[in-house]
């Protein structure tokens, strides 16, 4: 068996076929969100949920990126199983609402291959790629704290749950959340959460911290383009926008840019 580590070539293409969808939906949703219903799947209502969505492609898409120019799988493997739980959901609430959609233009269209083809496509990729990884340290890597292993495990387990008993009761996070939705986008951000909460379990159980710099990186750019989103649209918000979740993502994103640095001095003090 190879274990050297490698991103296999059909990884490498499947991430240059991906990068442009999710920068075009970054850039629709993000940029023009009241063009969502000609140039999207659907007409996304208010703007703090076609923004939060497009900021969330444009993280994902930097993992795909890696995957094109990177040269270790590990580095990557990380994002493949939130993914996965993601386009699960997608999927799943495509069909539970197919009347909501903007049928017939190309802006569903690609969404509903996407969103096909992915919960298959993506899990076979990582299992096809897995295989190359012997699960050692880099050269000058170093270990995760169990401590923060299983602080992320609890993390997950409270996503996991909000996301689970959300999708399949969309009042309860329509009556939680922070902005209004609607139970389509109710759901959707569900596979969000889910996406979040498999990435920390999966992180959780990653020792080397070469294999969390990737996804960290990942969550920090999708969330300070939901904070910038945020100052842009306080009208959104039921309560302003100082709530519980703008007061959340601050945290996380101030916990990464303390952690990251923290983390990059000790690996260099190790070598």
């Amino acid at each position: 068996m190879n274990t050297d580590d490698r991103i296999q070539p059909v990884t490498r293409i499947v991430a240059v076929i991906v990068i442009p969808f999710l920068w075009l939906a970054f850039l629709i949703l993000y940029f023009y969100p009241d063009t969502s219903g000609e140039r999207f799947a659907w007409a996304i209502r208010p703007h703090m949920t076609a923004m939060y969505m497009g900021a969330g492609y444009l993280g994902g898409s930097w993992l795909f990126i890696n995957a094109v120019f990177g040269k270790r799988w590990h580095r990557i493997a990380g994002g493949f199983p939130p993914i996965t739980a993601f386009t699960w959901f997608m999927m799943f609430a495509t069909f539970l609402h197919w009347d909501r959609f903007s049928h017939g233009r190309l802006g569903f269209t690609l969404w509903l291959i996407l969103y096909i083809v992915t919960p298959f496509l993506v899990p076979a990729l990582w299992n096809h790629n897995r295989k190359t990884d012997s699960g050692e340290p880099e050269p000058n890597d170093i270990l995760i704290s169990p401590t923060v292993s299983w602080i992320l495990k609890l993390i997950a387990l409270g996503s996991l749950i909000y996301a689970l008993a959300g999708f399949f009761s969309p009042n309860l996070v329509i009556n939680t959340w922070v902005w209004t939705l609607t139970p389509l986008t109710a759901r959707v951000l569900c596979g969000w959460i889910a996406l979040l909460g498999v990435g920390a379990y999966t992180m959780s159980n990653e020792k080397r911290w070469s294999g969390w710099k990737v996804p960290l990186e990942s969550i920090a750019i999708w969330h300070i383009l939901v904070f910038v989103a945020a100052i842009m649209n306080p009208s959104d918000f039921k309560t302003g926008v100082v709530n519980w979740y703008t007061i959340a993502i601050g945290v996380m994103v101030v916990g990464i840019f303390v952690f990251y640095p923290m983390m990059e001095m000790k690996r260099r003090v190790m070598k």
